[in-house]
This record gives C-alpha cells, sequence and structure tokens, in this order.
C-alpha cells in the first residue's frame, strides 16, 4: 500500500512540475507603439514580445488574458492565433520559437488599460 502511495504522490508531482512555466524560462515583454484618439476612445498599439530563455524550441505555447485584451476589431490583433477559448497561440507561419529567440506579435487595444497577459502552457 505504501509503495502505491509514493507512486502516486511522484506522478502527482511530475504532472505539476510539466505544467509550471518558470519566469525563467519564457517571458512576455509589452511595449506601447503608439495611441491615438478614435471616436472619444484612447486607441493604443502594442507589440508583445514572447523570448525563449532556454536552450530548447517552444513547440507550443498558450498565452491567456482576460477583459483587458479589448481590441478595437478582429483584424487587431496579428502574427499570433486567438483561440475560440480567447488564448493565444503561436501563428501557423511560425509554429515554433528557437532557444534564445523570440516572436512578437500585435494588437491594437480600446482603452489605455495594459492587456494582462500570462503564460498558460509551454511545451518544447
Amino acid at each position: 500500500m505504501k509503495l502505491i502511495q509514493i507512486i502516486c504522490a511522484l506522478l502527482v508531482l511530475t504532472a505539476v512540475a510539466s505544467a509550471t512555466v518558470s519566469h525563467h524560462d519564457c517571458s512576455l515583454d509589452t511595449m506601447v507603439l503608439g495611441s491615438w484618439k478614435q471616436d472619444g476612445m484612447t486607441i493604443i498599439q502594442y507589440a508583445i514580445t514572447i523570448e525563449n530563455h532556454t536552450n530548447k524550441m517552444i513547440k507550443s505555447i498558450h498565452i491567456s488574458t482576460d477583459h483587458t485584451l479589448t481590441l478595437v476589431d478582429k483584424s487587431s490583433i496579428w502574427n499570433i492565433e486567438k483561440q475560440s477559448n480567447g488564448d493565444l497561440t503561436l501563428p501557423v507561419g511560425q509554429p515554433t520559437i528557437a532557444p534564445h529567440s523570440s516572436l512578437t506579435f500585435y494588437c491594437i487595444l480600446k482603452g489605455t488599460t495594459r492587456p494582462n497577459l500570462y503564460v498558460k502552457s509551454i511545451s518544447f
């Protein structure tokens, strides 16, 4: 019985370790490219860079956001894929990020609130 408990504990720890993304593995850097007024509302264009800090190739990444990703319209985000659940994933044209490399995507948002983005999952 003890052996089964130990094996179960090891399996749980393995699952947690593989789901955890260290901030040392990958970072998201947000930069304002410009802003303007449109119909009385502030519009801001951002460049968001996904940095791979590892010696391994990123094969997939899921970036989550919340209500702060207020796109002007559906075409106001590019060089990234927006999934039906709201997650952002690597674009078809660049399905990986090489070791110590990066990918930049862009979006145009309504309002002055920076988008809240965080890495939900990553696989190498």
